[in-house]
């Protein structure tokens, strides 16, 4: 390693001096910069060489053939530090977006999404197979905490400044040398998690930088947020930053905040994490309640099946932030303020509607908590597909998966055997206004349905004493006999209201 000669930062200083930065490159090759961060160098080797397919090879010599340099930054070089193979390659250039387009076009390769040329990217298709975004250095002249005009730039230290933490300002060039301005790689190695340069000043940029600040912790960081009163000292002033600027985020789209708070929920230590996000004021101005129910979700979260056999299963997102929510009140909040796609706004809402009872049965015999669980499948299936699913996602929420997740996710209930024209046609119904009422009918018919295990089949369903005691149950004053003049036969006519028995007396 060795620090970089001082003429090669006079060029960075003058523009981060606003900014109260002074970066401090280190260079090293990528072995020596995971000794500290991996337990084995080879196998960060053979990952990174395994990132060198014939197409990002061609990608690296059309850049140094025209004379500009190619680096890996951001998650990558973080993923490659913590021997992880990385999902998504993100490039830095020197190249502006003009010079890339016409080096591309030179070389004869197709370049897709211009919508990125605005912000600096370039995506080259190489090979007709492998996409690669590239984007230029840059440094954020203007920012209002949500957008930023940005300017081009060949300053490596200048585009690094620009980013929100440390472990994410680092570059990686394809021969293996790291470039490191922040001192990123010992707080990977230490798994701390720091803001470059002030952390107010960064959350100010871009106030959605706080939401990944935790979710970063989550992943990172070894060390708890709560209780904050025996937080590390560098969280302990990186937590008064986010609480002085909490309110920052009032201004943040709430499709953006829900995408970092679902990963934040998905992680590690959601519950560490979301306390400290209420112990800062955020949660007020994110769309959930100001003191989240965090006991409740401890509570989930230790729930969960630890058996290997069972890791595979692990509650969505919605789930967690179920347990955060103590009423349908809070639910709709929460959904106005992050718009919950239909699937997720399903989850919240059955989770909600029946953890009471779940939870009440969890020391009842297995026999009593399946077929309460199966019923829930089946008596509403009917009206949702989906419900199934959910109903995994319930036990998962009360604890009770190691017992019955295997036999609930493996049981299908069977289609309702019955339908209204069924109903009708055997039973002779005349119904004025037929639905609400016939949607009572097969209300009750589900649960003669039910009591049969789901073994009775529409002849079952539908014999004389059943239709009996489902019409008895729906109250004399709803049902009345009359004759049907057609065939001389009885049947049930069914009156809608009374108010239309009020009507006929009127007239």
């Amino acid at each position: 390693a060795h620090i970089s000669k001082p003429h090669m930062l006079h060029r960075c200083l003058s523009g981060l001096a606003k900014r109260s930065i002074i970066p401090r490159l280190v260079v090293m090759q990528l072995d020596e910069a995971t000794s500290a961060t991996s337990s084995s160098n080879t196998d960060v080797r053979d990952r990174f060489k395994s990132l060198f397919t014939p197409n990002l090879q061609q990608l690296s010599s059309i850049f140094a053939k025209h004379g500009f340099e190619l680096r890996l930054a951001g998650g990558a070089v973080r993923d490659l530090l913590m021997s992880k193979t990385p999902h998504d390659l993100d490039f830095a250039t020197t190249a502006t977006p003009e010079e890339m387009v016409s080096m591309f076009n030179a070389e004869g390769v197709r370049m897709i999404n211009s919508n990125g040329l605005a912000h600096g990217t370039v995506t080259a298709r190489i090979g007709d197979a492998e996409n690669f975004e590239v984007t230029t250095l840059r440094i954020d002249r203007v920012t209002d905490g949500r957008h930023a005009i940005v300017e081009f730039t060949r300053d490596w230290a200048l585009d690094a400044s620009r980013r929100d933490l440390t472990i994410n300002a680092m570059f990686l060039d394809l021969e293996g040398q790291l470039y490191d301005y922040f001192n990123g790689r010992n707080d990977l190695a230490t798994r701390r998690v720091r803001f470059v340069g002030d952390a107010g000043d960064r959350i100010r940029e871009d106030y959605l930088r706080i939401l990944r600040y935790f979710r970063f912790h989550g992943r990172i960081a070894e060390r708890r947020l709560m209780p904050i009163s025996v937080a590390d000292e560098a969280d302990k002033e990186t937590l008064a930053a986010v609480a002085q600027n909490a309110a920052g985020l009032g201004g943040i789209a709430g499709e953006r905040i829900w995408v970092e708070l679902k990963q934040i929920l998905a992680g590690r230590r959601p519950d560490d994490l979301i306390g400290a996000m209420a112990s800062c004021g955020v949660c007020a101005f994110i769309g959930l309640p100001a003191e989240p129910n965090v006991q409740e979700l401890g509570v989930v979260l230790n729930r969960l099946p630890l058996t290997p056999t069972m890791s595979e299963y692990r509650p969505v997102p919605a789930v967690f932030l179920a347990a955060l929510l103590r009423s349908n009140d809070e639910l709709e909040t929460a959904h106005a303020r992050l718009k919950f796609s239909n699937e997720e706004l399903g989850v919240l809402r059955f989770v909600l509607e029946h953890r009471g009872a779940a939870l009440a049965l969890v020391d009842n015999s297995v026999e009593e908590q399946r077929d309460f669980y199966q019923d829930l499948a089946a008596l509403t299936s009917g009206k949702d597909p989906r419900t199934k699913q959910r109903v995994v996602q319930l036990l998962l929420y009360t604890g009770q998966a190691a017992t019955l997740l295997p036999t609930i996710s493996q049981w299908w209930p069977p289609k309702f055997p019955v339908n209204g024209h069924s109903i009708l046609s055997n039973w002779r119904l005349s119904i004025a206004g037929k639905g609400p009422i016939l949607g009572q009918i097969i209300d009750l018919l589900r649960l003669e349905w039910r009591d049969s295990r789901y073994t009775a089949d529409e002849a079952t369903l539908l014999r004389e004493e059943v239709r009996v005691r489902v019409l008895t149950q729906l109250g004399q004053s709803t049902v009345k006999r009359s004759n049907d003049s057609s065939d001389d036969a009885t049947c049930d006519t069914i009156d809608r209201s009374d108010k239309t028995k009020k009507k006929s007396k009127n007239k």
